[in-house]
């Protein structure tokens, strides 16, 4: 009796210490903030230190890379970034940016020649990343980012700050690619961005979206806008638009 008692306790021994070598580390998912940096070309991640982490994994795309530090400078455009942290085995939960463009499918302005008082000309993004159409009215001019000019010039996305109406140095450029999809990082500003860009149909362009009128910095957003169709003075286009201010990805 004595010796199987004996035998219980070991094996109870036994089990114990093979549940205490399994047990799991339950690490926090990590606190990111995300920054633009290098003009736009590249995504600045920080977080706070996750307890008991041996390090970080970063996804972007297809790609992974692994630190020990709280800070990574991301490269590779993508439509998601995450971070997260490991200890041996154990992984958190991820920790998810968003970096997809906010797409509006169908966008219908018309030149500034178009007699129908109903049909809008300009139009202005939202702090959501949508869009709104604006008839060319003084009370419009805040909120107005572009206006389609196709008086003085051939139909052309044109910057509302051009005429006056309000201060902003908003301005386009024409991509080299004509696929919408493969157009993945705008253009530099200082490379050909022009306040008044004239368009066709079956072309991409970068959109820049300087409402300060300084330069590039974190307070402006860029967008990819693909041209439909023109047919008289209505102008059809998609637009994808960059939320995190100052970001030139636009992966959608």
């Amino acid at each position: 009796m004595r010796k199987a008692t004996l035998l219980v306790a070991l094996a109870a021994t036994v089990i114990i210490f093979g549940v205490s070598c399994d047990t799991l580390t339950d690490l926090a998912k990590p606190t990111v903030t995300a920054t633009a940096i290098l003009n736009g070309a590249q995504l600045r991640l920080e977080w706070t230190a996750v307890t008991d982490a041996d390090g970080y994994r970063i996804k972007a795309g297809d790609s992974t890379w692994t630190t020990t530090g709280t800070s990574f400078d991301v490269e590779v455009p993508a439509a998601k970034v995450e971070v997260i942290a490991y200890s041996g085995s154990d992984e958190s939960d991820p920790a998810v940016i968003n970096c997809e463009v906010e797409e509006t499918a169908t966008l219908e302005v018309y030149g500034i020649s178009d007699p129908d008082t109903t049909h809008r000309s300009s139009f202005g993004f939202n702090t959501d990343g949508t869009i709104t159409t604006y008839s060319i009215k003084t009370a419009n001019y805040p909120s107005m980012d572009f206006y389609m000019e196709d008086v003085q010039l051939a139909m052309s996305i044109v910057n509302s700050g051009d005429k006056g109406w309000n201060a902003k140095g908003n301005a386009a450029k024409e991509a080299a690619l004509t696929s919408y999809d493969d157009v993945m990082v705008a253009d530099a500003p200082g490379t050909g961005y022009s306040t008044q860009e004239a368009i066709a149909s079956g072309a991409v362009y970068y959109l820049w979206i300087d409402r300060m009128n300084d330069g590039w910095d974190v307070s402006d957003h860029f967008a990819k806008a693909k041209v439909i169709s023109i047919q008289g003075a209505k102008v059809t286009m998609k637009i994808g638009y960059q939320m995190i201010g100052g970001l030139r990805w636009v992966v959608n």
